[in-house]
């Protein structure tokens, strides 16, 4: 059959009618003037009719691209496929939605358990796709994205917000450059057009590191305090604590091993173990006991068998401890105490003050060095923590010490055996010494009594 019977000429100047231009394309012109492409296919055996399918208008589809997706066309149907199904499925727009999805499942291997949290795609699910989520990418404006997170842009989630969204819409665009057009820098141009605002630091609210030993001191042995008080020494997250189990405990070498997978940065982390974190360990082991192995069980958690992570948060604020700025402390606000007694104290330099508390590490061979050549560092500043933390139990209990040996000083004997083979102790001697002291002072007063009588009687009688 020829090929390639139209031109432009023909095409512009066609009159009403189907002009051929071989291999089943056509140039359907309407009697309106309007004209489009048409492509006609032979049908499977069995069927009558002839499949029909367009290409575009004309001359918005030019001659040489209607050939050419022609041309893609005859190839499907050589192959067995429907053209027509295929081209649904080929220019169906993708929506935010799609997009979005894509982008996490390239995004989810670096995330923490994949992803599994919600914790990446939260701001988009909540703020952005609820408005946004069905509509064609590659038709979303700068302005659609603005008008979504100025409710929220004061907020710290609308930083979030625009940093997904801006991910997802760059990955959109490196697929399809018609997705916010001339905008290369998707994120300066959202927020070129976005209020320019002061976001206060809001740190977790931390109590001041001098009223730890005084918080210690309210705690006490059940197993709630004592998880608390484990998680004073050690300062990780708190999940690390309440999720802890046996099998992570090197009582050998003092060392608590947390697994990759309950870390935020996703690394493991050695923390060294303070001999006061040792006796908390010994405590746990024969006080509390757990069907799942864990550490700080709790029989009142019936869903996971642990200490929920907000009831530490609850009991700070039901028990009045409060940060400096007047906010109730928060158990996390925890290492920023830790850090701030390091400074004010000059214990050591903040690098070092965060790598004792699970901050991240930049590469594998810092992680090994972490543990390896700086552990003992490490082990000797959360000792002098310990230390601290523990400061005012250990003045009470040198001084109970100090009261048990003084008492059994006065118990024992002190003298020589008398006449009758006795002998007083130091508590019978310094009874006699405080009755002995008794009757000197009441002579003395008699003495002074009686001079006065005697000097008064003596008087003349005026």
């Amino acid at each position: 059959m020829p090929r390639y019977l139209l031109s432009d000429a023909k095409c512009r100047n066609a009159k009403e009618g189907e002009h051929g231009d071989g291999g089943g394309l056509y140039l359907d012109v309407k009697g309106t003037g309007t004209k489009s492409w048409k492509y006609r296919w032979s049908s499977p055996p069995g069927d009558t009719a002839r499949p029909k399918m367009g290409l575009g208008s004309y001359p918005t589809i030019t001659l040489a691209e209607a050939r050419i997706e022609h041309e893609r066309c005859r190839k499907l149907v050589a192959q067995g496929v429907d053209p027509r199904t295929e081209r649904k499925t080929v220019m169906k727009p993708e929506t935010l939605n799609e997009a979005t999805d894509k982008y996490f499942e390239l995004k989810r291997e670096g995330l923490k358990r994949n992803g599994q949290a919600g914790r990446w795609l939260s701001p988009l699910n909540n703020h952005i796709l609820p408005k946004l989520g069905s509509k064609p990418v590659a038709k979303l404006t700068v302005e659609d994205c603005v008008e979504v997170l100025e409710p929220v842009w004061r907020q710290d989630t609308g930083r979030k917000a625009l940093d997904r969204l801006a991910q997802v819409l760059t990955n959109a665009k490196a697929r399809n450059p018609e997705v916010l057009g001339s905008h290369n820098d998707i994120r300066e141009s959202i927020r070129a057009l976005l209020p320019h605002v002061r976001r206060k630091n809001k740190k977790h609210p931390s109590l001041p590191w001098d009223q730890v030993p005084s918080l210690w001191m309210s705690l006490g042995g059940s197993v709630f305090d004592v998880g608390f008080k484990f998680y004073l020494l050690n300062l990780p997250r708190t999940a690390n604590v309440t999720q802890m189990v046996w099998a992570e405990v090197n009582w050998e070498e003092k060392i608590w091993d947390i697994p990759g997978e309950r870390m935020k940065t996703g690394e493991e982390f050695a923390a060294p173990l303070a001999w006061q974190s040792m006796a908390i360990l010994r405590k746990a082991k024969s006080e509390f006991s757990s069907k799942n192995d864990f550490v700080f069980p709790s029989e009142t958690a019936w869903k996971k068998g642990v200490i929920s992570e907000n009831t530490w948060r609850l009991w700070l604020r039901s028990n009045g401890w409060k940060a400096k700025d007047g906010r109730f402390a928060v158990p996390h606000g925890f290492r920023a105490s830790f850090g701030t007694w390091c400074q004010d104290n000059q214990i050591c330099d903040g690098q070092m003050a965060e790598r004792c508390i699970q901050h991240r590490v930049d590469s594998q061979k810092a992680a090994a060095y972490l543990r390896s050549e700086l552990l003992d560092q490490r082990s000797a500043i959360m000792q002098k923590w310990a230390n601290f933390v523990t400061s005012l139990e250990d003045e009470k209990i040198q001084k109970a010490r100090a009261e048990e040996e003084v008492q059994r000083e006065l118990d024992e004997p002190l003298e020589r055996e008398n006449t009758q083979g006795k002998r007083r102790t130091g508590r019978e001697v310094m009874e006699w010494l405080r009755e002995d002291s008794v009757e000197q002072e009441e002579a003395v007063e008699h003495d002074e009594t009686m001079a006065r009588d005697l000097a008064w009687i003596s008087q003349p009688d005026d």
